[in-house]
């Protein structure tokens, strides 16, 4: 991909080139129409453009790239706080659920381990740890999977 650009971006400027030449020794057109060269510059203007604006979002500088990250650490950061007070919300309700008491440390056991699997996520955004976050989410997920295995009726 990047060679077919390469070359593309070189046959179009040589192109450009080739046409500033013919015009500096040829004049004006004498049709009174826009030359040719100047349509194509006009193109390879509005090309040009797109490609930096291509370049721009592609290419961050790094102090670019680390507020992004902050600003993604700082959403994961909030996302873990609200799935937190989530968790407390579902514990303070067990005691309402019809469960065994065998069922209840099997629930507050898996609802206490999500909540400290989201303390730890919290922990790991807010200090901006975005490559142990993954493992986290993984980790946050196999939770809830067992946790609606258990407890939630399934609808099939």
């Amino acid at each position: 991909m990047k060679k077919t650009l390469s070359i593309t971006l070189i046959l179009v400027l040589s192109a450009c080139a080739q046409h500033d030449e013919q015009s500096n020794l040829g004049g004006e057109s004498t049709t009174g129409q826009p030359a040719l060269h100047s349509i194509h510059d006009t193109q390879l203007r509005l090309m040009m453009d797109r490609m930096d604006t291509l370049m721009h979002e592609r290419f961050m500088t790094e102090t670019q790239l680390d507020s992004e990250r902050r600003k993604y650490a700082q959403r994961i950061a909030d996302s873990a706080q609200k799935l937190s007070q989530t968790v407390d919300t579902i514990i303070s309700k067990m005691p309402s659920l019809p469960l065994t008491p065998s069922e209840q440390t099997t629930f507050l056991a898996l609802a206490n381990k999500l909540h400290d699997q989201t303390g730890q996520l919290y922990d790991l955004a807010s200090r901006n740890r975005l490559e142990d976050i993954n493992v986290r989410l993984h980790q946050i997920n196999t939770t809830c999977i067992s946790c609606h295995a258990l407890f939630r009726e399934m609808d099939n």
